[in-house]
């Protein structure tokens, strides 16, 4: 075991430093994501049992869904903060530090003051229940409202603290997002665990109140401590906010706000259009089946957490030799995990009778390869992705997007009478994604086969 260990060290230090950091970066965060992925597991059921209404439990899963769209409404500016630091922090430059995080902290304040006011507006002024197809009889339209509420600001407080997520990425220290988000998931499942309540709607509502107080709470204590320590002479200060910085920093947010608004209408409203097509119980159909088949993207979603700053700190290197090694192992990868989705097709049944209990759902074979063919387009678009964004050069990603959209919608509200079955939006996603694959692998290829020739 020890000489097995020496070798693994050894094996180590002769990486290079980028390849270093992504693999420290990879063992941590797995080792946390275990964890997280015990707890998600263990939380699902328990879910179920706390609300004791899976009409009440589809809405709890959309309304998150919903509402976690405003945090891409952050005009990008939490990944431009990213950018534009993980730069400062490879030229070593405190004062551009000190400059980046100033101006992002105000930029993000104002977007936040401005989203909530409108948010709050709009959730008072639409019809709830009709958007999530929930009659007022099953939630009362004012318990639905304060839920929606709660919900609401703890996204609001949490887009305001992306500000921290975003120097632990550009610290290279992506594993304490990770960590971060474990304390919140064990907080809630703590929550379920000692709280029960007799009809679902106080369930749903205290719920959403304790998402309020938990949720945040990490994050805060965590960006305090950076400050006390890592960062204690880079402490954001009015006197360093620039509106050239500020400038460069929305700009860049401003790709990566239109690209995320349009990714958020392609992935992220699964859950609101089965809902409001098919009916709230399809969606907790939906979600059990999206949790299983999701399990090999969110472990290369983990992986791939601490490359996208890497990919910027090597751009700004100009290794591009290093981006081109990056994309081999990625269409390597790609094709291995994508077989790894399919070898998973015939055991669903056997993994949702073993997570949930014998009777819950009943696979059916079209619905799961909709799953699996959707899983690994989703896999594959976001490893692509990953080195796109890192390097800041989305143009292609935003045309494919807005077509996307514009497909999706088409498509799933055009047919959905006529076919008559929810799985119809999942095969809408392989249809947008399988093309970006295809056109975003080509374009990189063309693209770093040209910076290795002639960089810049």
């Amino acid at each position: 075991m020890q000489n097995k260990t020496k070798y693994y060290l050894i094996g180590l230090k002769k990486l290079s430093t980028n390849n270093k950091i992504i693999v420290k970066n990879v063992i941590g965060a797995f080792a946390i994501k275990g964890i997280a992925l015990a707890i998600s597991f263990f939380s699902t059921p328990l879910f179920i049992a706390y609300f004791n209404d899976n009409k009440v439990l589809g809405v709890w899963y959309t309304l998150l869904s919903v509402l976690v769209w405003f945090l891409n409404f952050d005009l990008g500016i939490g990944n431009g903060i990213r950018n534009q630091l993980t730069k400062a922090f490879v030229r070593n430059d405190s004062c551009e530090i000190r400059k980046v995080l100033s101006s992002g902290l105000v930029s993000t304040g104002c977007v936040t003051f401005v989203l909530t006011v409108v948010g709050v507006v709009l959730l008072r002024t639409i019809d709830l229940n009709n958007l999530f197809g929930i009659p007022s009889g099953v939630i009362d339209r004012n318990i639905l409202f304060q839920s929606a509420l709660f919900v609401f600001l703890a996204l609001m407080l949490r887009f305001l603290l992306t500000f921290v997520s975003s120097i632990f990425f550009a610290l290279q220290r992506p594993a304490v997002n990770n960590f971060l988000s474990l304390c919140v998931s064990v907080l809630l499942l703590l929550y379920v665990l000692c709280f029960q309540y007799d009809s679902a709607e106080d369930a749903l509502l205290n719920l959403s109140l304790a998402y309020l107080l938990i949720s945040n709470f990490p994050v805060l204590i965590a960006g305090f401590i950076v400050f006390m320590t890592t960062l204690k002479s880079c402490y954001p200060d009015i006197k360093y906010v620039e509106k050239n910085t500020m400038r460069q920093v929305m700009k860049i947010g401003g790709v990566f706000f239109t690209c995320q608004v349009l990714y958020m209408l392609i992935v992220n409203t699964n859950e609101f259009l089965i809902t409001r097509l098919f009916g709230s119980q399809y969606t907790t159909e939906y979600t059990f089946y999206n949790r299983i088949t999701s399990l090999v993207s969110m472990f290369v979603m983990l992986a791939l957490t601490p490359v996208w700053s890497v990919v910027t700190k090597a751009q700004e290197e100009k290794n591009y030799g290093w981006l081109w090694n990056l994309l081999k192992v990625v269409k390597r990868g790609g094709l291995v995990l994508v077989a790894l989705q399919f070898i998973m097709l015939p055991f669903l049944q056997l993994l949702m009778d073993i997570w949930l209990g014998k009777g819950i759902v009943e696979v059916e074979f079209i619905t799961a390869l909709s799953f699996v063919c959707f899983g690994s387009a989703f896999t594959y678009s976001n490893m692509l992705s990953t080195i796109v964004c890192g390097m800041a050069r989305m143009k292609l990603q935003l045309v494919c997007y807005l077509v996307g959209v514009t497909l999706k919608f088409v498509v799933v509200i055009s047919l959905a009478d006529t076919i008559g079955d929810w799985g119809i939006v999942v095969w809408s996603n392989v249809l947008v994604l399988l093309p970006y694959c295809i056109l975003q692998q080509i374009d990189l290829n063309r693209y770093l086969k040209r910076m290795i020739m002639c960089p810049v």
